[in-house]
């Protein structure tokens, strides 16, 4: 199966004083396509389970900006697992207006998990997770 796609308008909110959108939509539009996979897949994105709290913090973003977005502009984000290894997920982007790629980049995320306030700890991603993210790409 191929990416994961989801697509976006770009609102005059999204845009600076030029009338682009700002360089940290497309993370923001990355994340809420994220989180529509977890969401289609039925699976949690961030557990409370107590004072017990789970999930994927991010740990380190990258983009190429390709070409500028503008106000009205209907985005399509797609997402591929590059890697999905013991402990963290490497998330492959690109963003689309049209047949024209906008930005193209990366978002590292690590399962951890942490009680009440204290710090967070990295984890082993769940394997009802890990096994429904492999079947859904590799189908």
């Amino acid at each position: 199966m191929g990416p994961f796609t989801a697509e976006y308008r770009a609102n005059f909110s999204d845009t600076d004083a030029a009338g682009i959108v700002h360089f940290s939509t497309i993370f923001f539009w990355v994340e809420a396509t994220e989180e529509a996979l977890f969401r289609q897949l039925k699976l949690p994105f961030i557990r409370a389970e107590g004072t017990k709290l789970t999930g994927f913090p991010r740990v380190r973003v990258e983009c190429d900006f390709l070409s500028p977005i503008h106000r009205e502009d209907l985005v399509m984000i797609a997402l591929t697992p590059a890697e999905l290894g013991d402990k963290k997920i490497v998330w492959a982007f690109e963003a689309k207006v049209g047949d024209r790629a906008v930005a193209r980049g990366a978002l590292t995320t690590v399962y951890a998990w942490r009680e009440g306030q204290g710090p967070m700890a990295a984890a082993l991603v769940p394997l009802e997770i890990k096994a429904a993210l492999q079947k859904h790409f590799e189908a």
